[in-house]
């Protein structure tokens, strides 16, 4: 108990203390590298399973003590699978492309290790291409598509140097909202432990 009411009070000093990971006006060009793995099963018999994997290359602009303001472009790649017991099979692949606006507010809680909280807003271009068997018979289908999102994804950081800052996360909170033709698709999901992005800046 006691060790639990030391580490809170530790917590809260650090949150009173003016440490700093960026100064105003710190420019940091960067990028992440994600993945994400899924395998599930459901009752029918169904088994799914997936990965993604993406690059985001990134610039952003200090406007304040530890809040930066940037750019990110995304690039990415998905597979999934969803298959029974009968042998009905669905296959999907998909490209993805886009630009996304974030605002990232750092908190230095220790020496050089901190968290982040990172807010963004995103435009994307979709690929799909679509591969099913049903029935013994296959068929496959194309399509393209834009959409719009919104992500809230906290995560760490570490300065290894004073220039160079080395940041994780393990998901979040996201939206999307793809319009198709007469279709219009709205989703919010939350994932962690699932969904994984690795990264590192240059502070200059």
């Amino acid at each position: 108990m006691k060790r639990l009411i030391l580490f809170i009070l530790s917590l809260i000093v650090c949150f009173i203390l003016d440490a700093q990971a960026i100064n105003k006006r710190d420019r940091l060009l960067g990028g992440s590298f994600s993945f994400s793995l899924l395998n599930y099963n459901y009752n029918d018999p169904r088994y799914n399973y997936g990965n993604n994997a993406g690059l985001f290359p990134t610039f952003g602009w200090a406007i304040k003590k530890d809040l930066l303001l940037g750019i990110r472009g995304i690039a990415g790649y998905g597979h999934t699978v969803s298959k029974s017991s009968s042998g009905d099979k669905s296959e999907e692949n998909s490209l993805n492309f886009g630009a996304g606006l974030f605002l990232k507010k750092y908190k230095l809680l220790k020496d050089r290790f901190g968290f982040y909280l990172n807010n963004e807003i995103t435009g994307i271009y979709v690929e799909n291409n679509q591969e099913q068997t049903y029935a013994g018979s296959s068929s496959s289908s194309e399509s393209h598509s834009w959409g719009a999102g919104y992500s809230f994804k906290p995560g760490v950081f570490y300065k290894f140097s004073e220039n160079f800052l080395g940041e994780g996360s393990i998901g979040g909170v996201d939206a999307s909202y793809y319009p198709s033709g007469d279709v219009k698709s709205f989703a919010i999901s939350a994932s962690f432990l699932q969904y994984f992005n690795l990264g590192i800046n240059y502070r200059f």
